[in-house]
């Protein structure tokens, strides 16, 4: 008799210690991610200001014009990242994915945990001793929450039961969503120096938790993957994502999505900051309402779009309202229709990346786990940097001061937008229909396989996959 999914009480208790670190560590990144954008124009603006660095404020509002000049810096500066950043994500995603499967997701999550709060330690010296931020760029590409996060995703996967992951993965990023909203609303009342001050504090606690009670999920005996110096090449695990027709369509539906999103959202920031008054306030408001509506969506409506429709439908509903926000969002005016806009089609347009991971994870055996969500983050991460180099060109283009100082080819811009979101919604509908229809046994019900097997059985379901049991390369 096949056994119903848990409860929502019933997942977060099964996931343990992982539940209240992960809220830990959000609640401080809530606190800085939207004042990074800041950060780096304060830093850009010293070149077109006499001003001492204390008293360039472009976080309070950007109408300045070394503000506006230092936004020109920001987009250039996101560009050439966008270069960067797929090639250090393929080199450190995968390697991440292989530690620990070898070794274990606690030490694993430790060793970038302490690597990716580098970042933070540069942060600070460059705002209370100006030390140059171009130690904060150079670092952040390598490590950053993402490296954490497939670390944290591959920990979930080991504790829940198949037909879990999905709605697991949801519920936790609503709670992971709510603790964010808590470091906003602390970094909202708190000037910058103080916001830092604050969020390095809780950083250190954070790592003191993760080494105290964060528990191992992946015990020695289940680590049947052994690393070896070919491991170290960046390519070897990824065979993984094309080893199925069905594990290939989903990773190109996930790149696909990774990049339109990013393109988007690489415009959008700038384009309502050239459209509006768009303050640090601004922000932490719009970053809010983004919040409030993914954590309304994942905690009443995820699970059950996922128990009706499957991963897929979770999917290809949130690629629907992606469109729907850019075509609304590129003729607003005001701050305040964009925090409306957002809190109606923000959360869905998060089903994504669970809804893969979930799915994914059900495809391959728990001794891949590892590799197998930091294969879907490189793609994700890499697809998503690409995006972003489309839409800083975009922006560079059609965004940017003309002969005459006007931003005369701003709503060329918005229908740039509306063209990427349009053809990438059209290709993924294919991809969609397909891998519905390859998927769809797994809908309102669990694998049939007891806990702790491997779910690779359930993709032999499908008869053009019947080879997949036997192409594990690791084994």
């Amino acid at each position: 008799m096949e056994e119903a999914g848990k409860t929502g009480l019933q997942l977060l208790w099964s996931l343990g210690w992982i539940v209240p670190w992960t809220l830990m560590a959000s609640i401080g990144t809530g606190m800085l991610l939207p004042m990074g954008n800041f950060l780096t124009l304060n830093f850009f603006a010293q070149r077109y200001t006499d001003l001492p660095p204390s008293e360039i404020k472009c976080q309070i509002s950007t109408m300045s014009p070394y503000c506006q000049m230092a936004l020109v810096d920001g987009n250039r500066l996101l560009t050439v990242l966008a270069l960067v950043m797929p090639l250090c994500q393929f080199l450190t995603l995968p390697l991440v994915g292989l530690l620990s499967d070898a070794y274990g997701r606690k030490k694993a999550l430790f060793v970038v945990f302490c690597l990716s709060n580098v970042a933070l330690v540069f942060a600070d010296l460059f705002i209370f001793f100006n030390v140059s931020f171009w130690f904060v760029i150079a670092w952040q590409p390598f490590m950053n929450t993402q490296v954490c996060t497939t670390v944290l995703n591959a920990a979930c996967v080991d504790l829940l039961r198949p037909q879990d992951r999905a709605a697991g993965m949801g519920i936790i990023s609503a709670l992971d969503t709510i603790a964010y909203v808590i470091g906003l609303l602390l970094g909202y009342h708190l000037e910058m120096k103080q916001t830092y001050i604050v969020a390095t504090f809780a950083t250190l606690i954070t790592g003191f938790v993760l080494v105290v009670f964060f528990p191992e999920t992946l015990p020695p005996e289940k680590r049947s993957f052994q690393l070896s110096a070919r491991n170290f090449v960046p390519w070897d695990s990824m065979p993984i994502l094309w080893r199925t027709k069905t594990l290939r369509n989903l990773s190109i539906v996930t790149a696909i999505a990774a990049f339109m999103d990013s393109s988007t959202n690489r415009m959008m920031g700038t384009y309502y900051q050239r459209r509006m008054n768009w303050s640090a306030h601004d922000a932490y408001i719009f970053e809010f309402f983004w919040d409030m509506s993914m954590i309304l969506w994942m905690t009443l409506f995820f699970s059950w779009i996922i128990w009706f429709v499957g991963e897929v439908g979770a999917m290809a509903f949130g690629r629907l309202m992606s469109t729907v926000y850019t075509l609304i969002a590129v003729g607003l005016v005001r701050p305040s229709q964009a925090f409306v806009n957002c809190a109606i089609c923000a959360g869905p347009m998060t089903f994504a990346l669970p809804a893969v991971a979930g799915l994914k994870s059900r495809l391959v055996g728990e001794e891949e786990q590892g590799r197998m969500q930091a294969a879907i983050s490189t793609v994700f991460t890499v697809s998503g940097s690409i995006g972003s180099l489309l839409g800083g060109f975009m922006f560079e283009k059609l965004g940017n001061v003309d002969e005459n100082g006007q931003f005369s080819r701003i709503f060329e811009l918005g229908q740039a937008m509306v063209v990427v979101n349009l053809v990438g919604a059209f290709l993924s509908a294919f991809l969609f229909y397909d891998l519905f229809q390859r998927t769809r046994h797994f809908i309102g019900k669990p694998s049939s396989l007891e806990d702790g097997q491997s779910t690779r059985v359930a993709e032999e379901m499908s008869p053009e996959d019947s080879t997949y049991g036997s192409m594990s390369q690791h084994q």
